[in-house]
């Protein structure tokens, strides 16, 4: 062993210096308590691997391929130079993880490039094949189109897909259809506020290129051939499961066979918006959407049957692998019901989860553990990147995360107690866990997808706990077994009863929702949190599930910091729709106000919900704060006046009296007294607005300085605003003896 010089260590006069006298203490107990988890270090993989994926979407600019390479050698140069002990090791690996993170989604953006429409085309004429047909409701659907061909568009111009709503009454079209219509196409919609949802990057990875609706009826083409192989496939999958949505129909009419269409094929379009509502509000809308729970229930109970049948001839259970046998013929249905199921980006996530844990029976592995856990993610992480920010990723993992550390430590606290108990005791014990295992169960996986429910829907079900309580027995006993037998006899035309018992399982189901839903305070809405507060707390679950130690504690101290933070942040005092006829001011009991007879629209509900406001449209603009005419609104907030300029006729009197003039027209050079101005040029290159008052000075943030410059980003909107740095300074007022203070664009230390 090497030996250690002591004097390495000493300060001046040969005393230890402070700084260094505890670090190769603290390195020694991160390497010993690193060492104690070793058999825990494969977890942390898809962690790391998520870190870098997470570095690299949160940059400004978009890095070149060489510098993602780059990266990576030098994360294999240093694994090489540390590679000498466990703790060099784990820096090396982790180093690893995080380049090929960064790497992986850089190389998933290229690999998805496709054409994105540059601006609104109206009644232009799209030829496609048809991808997907979704009935939306009794009046819309939605149809997927690979492109053939798009206007007068090059084809290195042309969207390779595209989405269009159209009419339900003009007639349903099928999978690997071509089809001919006009539609009014524009690019992917983008964030309606700095730093919201940004359903263009969602749109890039599924390589859709611009989203509309229909102008005329679709007319098949009839000279183009066969569609491409992937769409007969699809096709032929799509009659099936029509076949099997018109027998679920026939067997059970009304809303009991839109609910059971739902949960075998995946149409939802059938439910109404009142049974959406309650179990909305109930916290039991997950049960509705295709997910995990309903693909471990299917192959779970096939796996069960299929064992317990051998296994009650002794010869057969002795002589042969019945448990792969079973997993076997579990991972096959498992892959029925995802293609059945319209093979949803969360089923399919959920299916590649299941299909890990049934191959691990099939290897002679342990099925339900962590580290089967962390390769799903791993496996879903490198073929798509971008689940990184999907909710139903996140929440999935979040729940199981949750419940295999809870039965991890369970498991150990059985075997360590089951050598001082009697066989009657442990009997009890686990009848006791069978009455108490829904409760804890649901506590948890509640507690572990709340800060993702939270972020991103800003709802907080408060009685989903005991709604779940009630409905999961249902969904797991009689709902979906049932609905597994009904399609096993569905070919033989004997669905009816067994639809007829899930049928009755889904009326229990339904009263559930609605009679929880009708409890005093059942929903709240709260305000956004942070990014980084959900940070937090996501590594604070992580480190305190997947450690097993006593350090493990300290991941309640990160989310501890993590709910700190939920609460605070500045909240924008304006906000400016893109078009500019939107906008919204922060009233003086801290609610938002909206100019009078504002009508509802997507920008202005999701501004009211980030902010935990359970008001409408017409309720936010009740008593409104503004002061409206034809020509436009005067408002004021935090003593800054606010001019709404909605005609050019009160342009010069709004820019003389007004701080901010917000206008939905472009008014160039003419306003030069206004301290800040957003106009319709600057709506159009840089997107909605938030502005903050921090006391002289006025912040602005917009759409386009928060999501940079990257692919799915057109050039357009890059462009830089009047605001450079994001700030307007202003002098006071009073102290110039005027109201219009003077004007300074940049850094005030400048």
């Amino acid at each position: 062993m090497p030996v250690r010089d002591e004097h390495a260590w000493l300060g001046e006069g040969g005393a230890p210096s402070g700084r260094l006298r505890w670090t190769p203490r603290l390195i020694a107990a991160l390497a010993h308590a690193l060492e104690a988890e070793s058999d825990r270090w494969f977890l942390w993989i898809p962690v790391l691997f998520a870190g870098g994926i997470l570095a690299y979407f949160t940059l400004s600019d978009e890095p070149t391929p060489v510098s993602a390479a780059a990266v990576i050698i030098a994360a294999i140069g240093l694994c090489l130079a540390v590679r000498g002990s466990g703790l060099g090791l784990v820096v090396g690996a982790s180093a690893l993880a995080l380049a090929a993170g960064f790497a992986t989604a850089k190389l998933r953006t290229e690999l998805a490039r496709a054409p994105v429409l540059a601006e609104e085309m109206r009644g232009v004429a799209v030829r496609g094949w048809v991808e997907r047909y979704e009935p939306r409701d009794k009046a819309k659907a939605r149809i997927t189109l690979r492109v053939i061909g798009l206007g007068q568009l090059p084809p290195e111009a042309t969207p390779y897909r595209v989405r269009v709503t159209v009419g339900a009454a003009k007639g349903r079209v099928e999978t690997g259809e071509a089809i001919a219509l006009k539609a009014t196409l524009r690019p992917p919609p983008e964030p309606i506020l700095p730093h919201g949802f940004d359903f263009g990057r969602t749109a890039w990875f599924g390589r859709l290129g611009a989203s509309g609706y229909a102008t005329g009826k679709p007319e098949p083409l009839h000279d183009l051939g066969e569609p491409p192989w992937d769409l007969r496939l699809w096709a032929s999958i799509d009659h099936l499961r029509a076949l099997v949505n018109l027998r679920i129909r026939a067997s059970l009419p009304g809303q009991r066979g839109e609910i059971a269409t739902a949960l075998i094929t995946g149409e939802r379009a059938g439910i109404s918006e009142e049974d959406n509502q309650a179990m909305r509000d109930s916290g039991l809308f997950h049960i509705l959407s295709i997910s995990g729970l309903h693909m471990v229930i299917m192959a779970g109970t096939v796996f069960w049957l299929v064992r317990a049948g051998p296994a009650l001839i002794p010869s057969i259970a002795l002589s042969f692998p019945i448990r792969k046998w079973a997993a076997g013929v579990a991972l096959a249905v498992a892959l029925f019901y995802l293609l059945l199921s319209g093979a949803a980006v969360p089923t399919v996530r959920s299916w590649i989860m299941m299909s890990i844990v049934l191959l691990a029976v099939i290897l002679d592995r342990p099925a339900l553990t962590m580290r089967n856990v962390a390769l799903a993610a791993l496996v879903i992480l490198v073929i798509a990147p971008e689940s990184l920010f999907d909710p139903s990723f996140e929440m999935s993992f979040a729940a199981v995360i949750g419940l295999v550390a809870l039965v991890e430590a369970n498991s150990k606290r059985l075997q360590d107690r089951a050598r001082d108990v009697s066989f009657v005791w442990r009997g009890l014990r686990r009848l006791w866990a069978v009455i108490v295992g829904d409760v804890v169960t649901t506590l948890v996986a509640t507690a572990a997808v709340a800060p993702f429910a939270i972020y991103h829907f800003h709802r907080m079900s408060h009685y989903g706990v005991a709604a779940n309580l009630i409905a999961l027995p249902l969904v797991s006993i009689v709902i979906m077994p049932f609905a597994l037998l009904s399609l096993v006899a569905m070919p033989f035309g004997l669905e009816a009863w067994p639809l007829w018992v899930m049928g009755l399982g889904i009326e229990l189901l339904v009263a559930t929702g609605k009679w929880v839903a009708s409890w005093p305070g059942a929903v709240s809405i709260l305000p956004s949190i942070s990014g980084t507060s959900l940070v937090l707390m996501v590594l604070g679950g992580l480190w305190f599930c997947l450690w097993q130690t006593r350090w493990r504690s300290l991941g309640l101290v990160a989310i501890s910091a993590g709910l700190l933070l939920s609460g605070g942040g500045t909240r924008p005092d304006v906000m400016v729709e893109r078009d500019g006829r939107s906008v919204a001011l922060r009233g003086e009991d801290g609610a938002l106000a909206l100019p009078p007879a504002t009508r509802a629209n997507y920008s202005v509900d999701h501004w009211l919900l980030a902010d935990g406001d359970e008001r409408d449209a017409a309720g936010a603009s009740a008593n409104s704060p503004f002061a409206c005419d034809l020509l436009g609104c005067i408002g004021k907030v935090k003593g800054k006046t606010i001019a709404l300029v909605r005609h050019p006729a009160a342009l010069e009197e709004d820019c003389r009296i007004a701080d901010i003039v917000i206008a939905a027209i472009s008014v160039g050079k003419a306003c030069k007294a206004a301290r800040v101005v957003i106009d319709r040029r600057m709506l159009r290159a840089a997107g909605a607005h938030a502005l903050y008052i921090e006391g002289l000075s006025i912040r602005s943030e917009s759409v386009a300085e928060t999501r940079g410059r990257r692919p799915w980003v057109p050039e357009r909107e890059v462009a830089k605003p009047p605001l450079p740095s994001g700030h307007a300074y202003a002098s006071d007022p009073s102290a110039s003896g005027g109201s219009d203070g003077e004007r300074f664009y940049g850094n005030p230390e400048d």
